[in-house]
């Protein structure tokens, strides 16, 4: 196993922007968060080694611990930040040739998903690691059962109980009070049939999971959008709701791949078509907004610059969002129905994305993916962990102000891109992800010559006369 560190390949971008796609007042609370590169730790090897998952050790110890589908959980000790080291590595052999594909922390313990679901699929298993000295994890039990043979996705635990989200094998509950001998409760295939009887690439897999109340888990069903099921009895859960989003569904699919819940309102990531908030407390479950920047559609799954999968709350006011080849989005989400697009680290169509993200204030992890040999949903050749550095910067004083979606098309770009004006638009703005102005000009007509733009994702805002913003939004330039 050979370790190797690229460093200062990438650089931040930071949005100074407020985007919002129904008209409506808005009174901006966190303007921006800003973003410093501190590292990065890449694998060097032939072998496309990827980080599935990175978190931070959740009671302040200066760890990161990796699922890293082809190498095992890697501990990388970030006692300097600037220069994360692998120092310890539970090995594939150890985890009976199982792939580790995501992990969670409760307490003294590392829960950690295995079984891979790319490529060959394995069964879905369970390791239970002790990391009371945490810079070298000791196998506590081990569990997987064939029963379950399209791998695993996520873990979360209560601390007694393991809730597994096996893809298209459902959710599968473990009893885990003794971290030496995990048991097998009951599992739980939430209908296969919804929204549509599946296709060859629609097979609803359990990828994201997340508590609600005592007694709900929620499940972002990739294909198969929200599910709610009741766990009260954990011998025998039942399946009690479910949501898709018909406006995603005429397009493209509800692929919902991972969830948070603030208040009662649910923040689910949605394969390229971005973010969706839906409301848990309205019967049934109802749509609040949907953030989709980059135009989803039914034949634009592969090649996208963004893809959202892994999602974070911090506190109950900013959500931090892996998003593919757009790598990291954070939004404020201080008016829960309206998130904000407030910072973004991005290098849109190099070959290094994002698959996974943990935060610890003031840092972010990123966990890199290396999918060279797959190539979908976007490219990339670099797997490992990268650091960066943040800081919310609020703003004082600032009025509220009317701000229209901007419509436009086509979108993606190629040439020209067609704006239809609101009432009173004069001038137009467009700025890169940076922030940095990119060209303005009148709107004398309603196309926009965009042959000079590099491909990447831009904000366009429109302003009156008097130099008030009126509306906005966001495109992408082929």
């Amino acid at each position: 196993m050979k370790f190797g560190s690229l460093v200062g390949m990438k650089h931040i971008v930071t949005a100074f922007f407020i985007v919002c796609f129904t008209t409506q007042h808005v009174k901006a609370q966190t303007d921006t968060v800003e973003l410093n590169y501190i590292a990065d730790y890449y694998f060097e090897n032939l072998l496309p080694y990827s980080a599935y998952t990175s978190c931070f050790h959740e009671q302040g110890e200066p760890y990161i611990y990796a699922a890293c589908r082809d190498l095992g959980v890697v501990t990388f000790d970030i006692t300097d930040v600037a220069n994360p080291l692998p120092i310890d590595t539970v090995a594939l052999f150890a985890l009976n040739g199982f792939k580790p594909t995501n992990l969670s922390q409760h307490g003294n313990y590392l829960y950690v998903a295995t079984g891979g679901f790319d490529g060959f699929a394995q069964n879905a298993g369970l390791t239970i690691l002790d990391i009371g000295d945490p810079t070298h994890p000791v196998i506590k039990d081990l569990w997987d059962s064939i029963a379950f043979n399209q791998g695993a996705a996520i873990v979360i635990t209560d601390g007694d109980y393991a809730y597994l989200g096996g893809m298209e094998e459902g959710v599968i509950i473990l009893d885990v009070k003794d971290k030496t001998h995990i048991k097998y409760v009951s599992s739980i295939l939430p209908d296969p049939n919804f929204p549509e009887v599946p296709g060859l690439f629609s097979v609803p897999n359990a990828r994201g999971l997340a508590f609600y109340g005592e007694d709900k888990l929620l499940v972002a069903n990739d294909a198969g959008g929200l599910r709610v099921i009741d766990i009260s009895n954990k011998l025998i859960p039942v399946e009690i709701e479910k949501y898709v989003n018909t406006d995603i569904e005429d397009i493209a699919q509800s692929a919902y791949n991972n969830i948070v819940v603030v208040d009662h309102y649910a923040y689910i990531t949605v394969d390229m078509c971005g973010m969706e908030v839906v409301d848990l407390n309205t019967n049934p479950i109802s749509n609040v907004m949907w953030f989709n920047p980059w135009d989803c559609d039914s034949t634009n799954w592969i090649g996208r610059p963004g893809h959202t999968n892994e999602i974070k709350s911090v506190g109950d006011s900013l959500l931090f969002v892996s998003g593919g080849d757009s790598e990291l989005l954070i939004f404020d989400i201080t008016e829960r129905t309206n998130p904000r697009l407030v910072g973004s680290y991005a290098n849109v169509l190099d070959s290094i994305a994002t698959w996974a993200i943990d935060v610890r204030y003031p840092y972010v992890s990123l966990a890199l993916i290396n999918n060279e040999i797959f190539g979908v949903p976007f490219y990339s050749n670099v797997g490992g962990i990268a650091l960066l550095e943040w800081n919310a910067v609020p703003v004082v004083g600032i009025e509220e102000t009317s701000i229209t979606a901007l419509q436009m098309y086509p979108n993606p770009v190629i040439n020209t891109l067609h704006v239809i004006l609101t009432s009173g638009a004069k001038y137009y703005l467009i700025k890169d992800i940076s922030g940095r102005n990119i060209f303005e000009g009148t709107t004398n007509n309603n196309n926009i010559d965009c042959t000079s733009l590099n491909a990447g994702m831009y904000m366009i805002n429109l302003f009156d006369t008097q130099g008030v913003l009126s509306s906005s939004g966001v495109f992408i330039k082929q």
